[in-house]
C-alpha cells in the first residue's frame, strides 16, 4: 500500500510559502496547483472510463472568485468532456417551468463533469434576498431541493456543493476594483454593488439555505476564499479527496485539505468576519518570527 502525504507542505515552512499579508504566493501557488491539475485530469480520465457523472455545484458570496477557482480546476481538462453551466436569468418560457427544469437539462451525461457557477442554489441566496421569487417560490424549493438532490445520487451522480466565503472588507475591495480594471468590468453588475448594502440580508439568506438544505447524503463545503490561491488549493485537494480514481498519487501530492480554509458547514461556525477576515494571520507570524531567527 502506498504512502499519503499527512503534512501540508505550506506548513512545514511557511516563511517561505506566505507573504507578508498571510497569503500564498505565486511561487508555491503555481507549484502546488499544476499537482493537483494533473490529478484532475486522472480524475477525468476515470470519469470518462467508466461513464461516471459528476456535479460540482460552486456557490457563495458576490466577488468570492467562483469563476477564477472553476477556470484553474478546468483548465487542462479535455473541455468536450468539463463543462461550465453559468446561466442568464430564466426567460418568459422559463419562467412557467418547474423550477428545477432548466438545470435538470444541465446535467453531466455519463464521462462528464460539470460545474455549475451558481446553480438551482440562486432561489435560497439572490433571489430570496432581492424578491425575485414569492415566499411560496422559496418555500416549495425548500421542500423540494434535498429530495431532488437525493434522487440524483440515487441514480449514480457524484455531487459536491462548495459554498466560496469572503469577509466583507475583502469583497468590497474586489467589487469596486473592477469598476477600475477595464478586463475585469464584465464581471461587475447592478447585483453586485447592491450587495454590499445588504450584508445582513445575505448571511441571514444563506445561515437558512445551510441549515435547511445541508444533508448526509449531500452536505455543504464552506471555503475560505478571502486569499483565492489558497480556496482554490484546497477546494481541489478535498475534491480529489473525496473520489477513489485510479492513479491516485496520494505519495507525492497532497490531498490533505486545511480545515481552516475548507470545513463541512456548521452552525457554530458560519461565516468569516463582516470585517477584515484573519484569515493567514497565524502564517503572517510564523514568518516575522522565522525572518528574526534569520
Amino acid at each position: 500500500m502506498s504512502k499519503t502525504l499527512v503534512v501540508r507542505p505550506e506548513d512545514e515552512k511557511p516563511g517561505e510559502v506566505y507573504n507578508d499579508k498571510g497569503k500564498i504566493n505565486k511561487k508555491f501557488y503555481e507549484k502546488e496547483i499544476v499537482k493537483l491539475q494533473i490529478e484532475l485530469i486522472k480524475l477525468q480520465n476515470w470519469v470518462k472510463k467508466y461513464q461516471k457523472k459528476i456535479i460540482i455545484i460552486l456557490e457563495g458570496r458576490d466577488a468570492a472568485g467562483k469563476g477564477g477557482t472553476i477556470k484553474a480546476l478546468r483548465e487542462h481538462l479535455n473541455p468536450r468532456g468539463a463543462r461550465v453551466v453559468a446561466l442568464q436569468k430564466p426567460s418568459d418560457v422559463e419562467k412557467t417551468q418547474w423550477y428545477f427544469q432548466r438545470y435538470i437539462d444541465e446535467l453531466p451525461n455519463g464521462g462528464e463533469i460539470v460545474f455549475f457557477d451558481r446553480s438551482w442554489y440562486n432561489r435560497a441566496g439572490v433571489e430570496k434576498v432581492m424578491d425575485f421569487c414569492t415566499n411560496e417560490q422559496y418555500k416549495e424549493f425548500i421542500i423540494q431541493v434535498s429530495h431532488l438532490e437525493q434522487m440524483l445520487i440515487e441514480s449514480g451522480y457524484i455531487l459536491f456543493k462548495f459554498f466560496l466565503d469572503v469577509g466583507r472588507e475583502e469583497q468590497r475591495k474586489r467589487i469596486e476594483s473592477r469598476k477600475d480594471e477595464p478586463l475585469k468590468r464584465w464581471k461587475l453588475s447592478p447585483i453586485d454593488e447592491l450587495s454590499l448594502n445588504l450584508w445582513d440580508e445575505y448571511t441571514e439568506a444563506f445561515e437558512k439555505m445551510f441549515s435547511r438544505t445541508h444533508t448526509p447524503f449531500a452536505p455543504w463545503l464552506i471555503v475560505d476564499s478571502n486569499d483565492k490561491k489558497r480556496a482554490r488549493i484546497n477546494l481541489a485537494r478535498i475534491l480529489l479527496s473525496k473520489i477513489d480514481y485510479e492513479d491516485k498519487d496520494a505519495e507525492n501530492v497532497c490531498l490533505l485539505a486545511d480545515p481552516g480554509i475548507v470545513s463541512y458547514y456548521s452552525s457554530v461556525k458560519m461565516f468569516s468576519s463582516d470585517t477584515n477576515s484573519k484569515i493567514g494571520e497565524k502564517e503572517k507570524n510564523k514568518n516575522k518570527k522565522e525572518k528574526k531567527k534569520k
